[in-house]
């Protein structure tokens, strides 16, 4: 049923019979002015001797045909106003003829017509207002009718928002702060008229639910091995909920969900997500984040931030490690250049040893450690992405990631030659080069071939001259025994005996 607007005070006459007025009066349309008013038009009786006509409604408490008010002859069309609607809650209007006293008023028959009343709900879910209306079946033409749908935004001119055949209509794409007015008008004959129908007008503000601009994953990075930081900038002043984190291994480039974080009012939106399910030693890992509304519905989802595995593969006889590594992945600056730090174990911070440029797009490294001279032969790598300078949202400053950390071992290289001449300029001295060692372990004998000590030190720059302790006489030339002994990385002792002969 469809409710008018009227103002003014009426009096509820009791409906009288025949007459000579036999026409009935047909009624075009009736319909809800902007101010809430309605208005009923209808077409002349072709009788004579008609004084006035008649507004009659349908009575909501007695259903009894009541005379609400009368025109003019010369007028076709009645405006009832709102205040009057609202107080006898009327819902059906006709018009009869009235041909005067005694002589009486055209019969009302069924001819009655309801207003169209329009309702709006809105739907804070998806920024949208759900539109419905009853039926208007009351067209002369019979109850094909087109119903069209205006709106009017901030207060500016109606504009057509769409049509249909059905009672309801979703108008999308609301926005905050901005202010909506809808009417329905009804057209007979399914749109091609002439006769049309409007209803009431709805206003709808916005009360809904605020979509976020910007999710911007802002980097992802190796705490440890256990350990992956995820930071990512989220628009915060938006209806959030929660931050989603998905994870995927490798290249799968497939996502699941690895944990949440509670959006709560104040939020800083520089937000750190720390995953500690991971081998980073032994994958990488490509993470994105989805933000989540007050209706459980994901409406932006963030760029990937993808982690970087390094590996290193030893060369003890080369003396050099080799390091390989996968590209960082997601900013949209991109990267800049990789830096490559190392780490002895006798140190106790990394190192910066190398830069490579991202233009030349090179993921491994050759560290040669034969300078390493000392120290325990163990060694640890990290490589660290820098973002190119770009503009982010919130005016964050460009990007870093490191990889895990990768550590190796060297055992100890001992270099011994089997000869030498005291007297000679290129060979005048035997002494025995080790590398990576333990400096503290160092022993370095000579024995004559009967087992007599000529010389021993503990100094690993100390060789012997040939000459009794270095010092006393010199020894004959022929072949004397060595004995050197050092500890490796992981204590185990290691010794090394052999021949040397001295020339003369």
């Amino acid at each position: 049923m469809k409710k008018i607007v009227l103002i003014g005070l009426i009096s509820f006459l009791p409906f009288i019979g025949n007459s000579q007025c036999t026409t009935q009066i047909t009624v075009d349309s009736v319909s809800v002015l902007p101010n809430g008013d309605v208005i009923v038009a209808w077409q002349a009786s072709p009788d004579v001797g008609i004084v006035s006509y008649d507004i009659f409604v349908l009575n909501p408490f007695t259903s009894a045909n009541d005379s609400l008010n009368s025109t003019s002859t010369s007028n076709l069309s009645f405006v009832i106003p709102y205040d009057t609607i609202v107080l006898y809650q009327i819902e059906e209007i006709g018009v009869v003829a009235n041909c005067g006293v005694g002589v009486g008023i055209s019969p009302v028959g069924n001819n009655y017509h309801n207003t169209m009343l329009l309702k709006s709900q809105i739907d804070i879910c998806n920024a949208s207002v759900n539109l419905s209306w009853n039926a208007y079946d009351d067209f002369n033409s019979g109850t094909s009718v087109l119903y069209q749908i205006y709106v009017s935004v901030n207060g500016s001119s109606y504009s057509l928002s769409g049509t249909t055949n059905s009672l309801n209509y979703i108008h999308s794409g609301l926005l905050i702060g901005s202010n909506y007015k809808f009417f329905v008008r009804a057209i007979e004959n399914n749109g091609v008229g002439p006769i049309t129908s409007s209803s009431n007008i709805v206003n709808v503000s916005g009360n809904f639910l605020k979509t976020p601009n910007f999710l911007y994953l802002y980097t992802a990075t190796v705490i440890d091995t256990s350990n992956i930081m995820v930071q990512f900038y989220a628009d915060t002043a938006a209806d959030n909920r929660r931050y989603i984190v998905k994870r995927s291994t490798s290249y799968e480039n497939v996502f699941t969900q690895v944990g949440s974080i509670t959006d709560y009012n104040g939020m800083d939106p520089l937000i750190e997500y720390y995953d500690e399910d991971v081998e980073a030693k032994n994958n990488f890992y490509t993470y994105q984040i989805e933000a989540e509304n007050q209706c459980n519905q994901v409406k932006i989802t963030s760029n990937n931030g993808r982690t970087i595995q390094l590996s290193v593969v030893p060369d003890e006889v080369a003396a050099t490690n080799f390091l390989t590594w996968n590209f960082y992945d997601g900013w949209i600056g991109g990267v800049l250049e990789y830096r490559i730090y190392r780490q002895s174990k006798d140190n106790l911070t990394f190192e910066l040893i190398k830069t490579i440029p991202a233009s030349l797009n090179q993921n491994t490294f050759t560290d040669y450690v034969d300078n390493e001279i000392i120290g325990t032969g163990e060694f640890c790598y990290k490589v660290e992405a820098i973002e190119k300078n770009t503009v982010h949202v919130g005016n964050i400053p460009a990007a870093s990631s490191l990889s895990n950390e990768y550590c190796v071992k060297h055992n100890p290289l001992i270099y011994i030659g089997n000869a030498f001449e005291p007297k000679s300029l290129f060979n005048p001295v035997f002494k025995p080069s080790a590398i990576l060692f333990d400096l503290s372990s160092y022993l370095f004998v000579i024995y004559d071939r009967w087992g007599h000590k000529m010389f021993e030190t503990n100094d690993r720059n100390l060789g012997w001259n040939g000459q009794l302790d270095n010092s006393g006489e010199m020894l004959p030339m022929g072949a004397y025994v060595y004995l050197i002994k050092i500890k490796s990385n992981n204590g185990d002792e290691i010794q090394r005996r052999g021949m040397v002969t001295l020339i003369r």
